[in-house]
């Protein structure tokens, strides 16, 4: 059998495996307007119509085709309708989009044909999760998600890409993306977390009250052990996940803006990161599996956030360069300090930027960013200790005493 032949033997047998995958999810719609049958043979007709408007040389073949699907499906909805007054349109849609996919097949597109396949059959099965999701998500929430599209996409691109002000060390659109990074991941978690709730635990709201705020996650988890000593110890979990996770957001920043640093940066991030969890996993081992409520959290891709966010980044910036300038190395590390007790990001993105353009050592930069680390354990460990119970301040001393200890004897290795 020729080359070509057996190409075309592939290609439609893909068309007609992707439209029999769509329809297998649709099947379970009941009435289904299109089911297992149906979708194969819709996805088979579109490799058809690209495979004939290639050899006629005519778009025109496809668009025809097209429009015979369009008016199957609106065809099928009006004979739905009559069974019940409201059908959904999700099958007719999906009809359409098998036809794209069969030609897309056909056309040699396999990796965009499978992955189309792939997302809209994702989105038709959960489509109660996904409903579920919109119930959770407040007016508020879409807003802030847009103005993170502001941020990205409006913003971003308007900004100088150039070094200004004291020390050459303030490069706006550097600053901006860094601004983007930071709403962005945080917003990950956000959104993850209001997918979740409090349906798989105190573990699952650590790791991803980690990822939105590792402070915020503490002061909220605190008041609550607070007015309930009972949770006291599943709280303490929930805060030392939060504070390991942040060994995984330091990691993805550091990548993101000086690949190289890792190289030095990733003994003492690995040695907390795995003390962290067996501290954690010690505590959730002896507690009684208590339920731990999801606090409400402040979206991270709020236009105030960001904000404060760039202008502490850029103030740190500021205050490495001076402190490097004016009193070496133990200048960096003092700023590192008193700016790691409430937020580690900017240190860390700061240190590694001027890393990369040379102003400071790479040893040096890991260093601050350990010792802003190590600082914002300590002020976590006095948010428990003064909003907290004694309970949970003994937990957390341990987890936090623990990983600061092995994150620094790292450092002097």
């Amino acid at each position: 059998m020729p080359d070509t032949n057996l190409q075309l033997f592939i290609d439609f047998g893909l068309a007609l495996l992707l439209g029999a995958f769509m329809g297998l999810e649709r099947e379970r719609s009941r009435p289904p307007v299109a089911g297992m049958r149906t979708f194969p043979l819709i996805s088979l007709f579109g490799g058809v119509a690209a495979y004939l408007s290639r050899l006629a040389d005519s778009p025109w073949i496809i668009a025809a085709g097209l429009v015979g699907i369009l008016a199957f499906a609106v065809t099928g909805n009006l004979l739905q309708a009559k069974r019940r007054p409201e059908p959904g349109q999700t099958t007719s849609v999906a009809m359409l989009l098998a036809f794209g996919v069969g030609a897309l097949a056909l056309y040699g597109e396999a990796v965009i044909a499978v992955a189309l396949t792939f997302a809209s059959t994702a989105v038709l099965y959960f489509k109660p999760h996904l409903h579920a999701f919109s119930h959770k998500v407040r007016q508020q929430d879409l807003f802030a998600v847009f103005q993170f599209g502001l941020l990205s996409f409006i913003i971003l691109p308007l900004l100088p890409d150039q070094n200004l002000g004291p020390f050459n060390a303030l490069n706006p659109y550097h600053i901006w993306l860094m601004v983007v990074l930071i709403s962005g991941l945080s917003l990950t978690g956000y959104l993850i977390l209001k997918v979740v709730g409090n349906r798989w635990g105190g573990p699952v709201m650590g790791l991803l009250g980690g990822l939105v705020s590792s402070t915020a996650t503490t002061l909220a988890f605190s008041r609550q052990a607070r007015s309930n000593s009972g949770v006291s110890r599943s709280a303490a979990v929930v805060i030392l996940l939060a504070s390991t996770v942040v060994m995984v957001r330091i990691t993805v920043e550091v990548l993101v803006v000086n690949p190289p640093l890792i190289k030095i940066l990733w003994l003492p991030l690995s040695l907390m990161f795995a003390t962290g969890l067996a501290v954690a996993g010690l505590v959730w081992k002896h507690s009684l599996l208590d339920e731990v409520l999801v606090p409400e959290t402040r979206n991270p891709a709020e236009l105030t956030s960001a904000l404060t966010f760039g202008l502490v980044y850029a103030l740190v910036l500021l205050a490495v360069s001076a402190g490097k300038q004016y009193f070496g190395n133990e200048g960096v590390y003092g700023v590192s300090f008193v700016s790691g007790l409430t937020n580690v990001d900017a240190v860390t993105l700061s240190s590694a930027r001027l890393a990369k353009t040379g102003l400071l050592h790479p040893a040096r930069a890991c260093n601050a960013i350990v010792i802003a680390t190590v600082a914002n354990m300590a002020f976590k460990l006095a948010l428990v200790h003064f909003v907290g119970t004694t309970r949970l301040t003994r937990w957390a001393a341990l987890g936090f005493g623990a990983m600061a200890a092995v994150g620094l004897a790292a450092l002097a290795l």
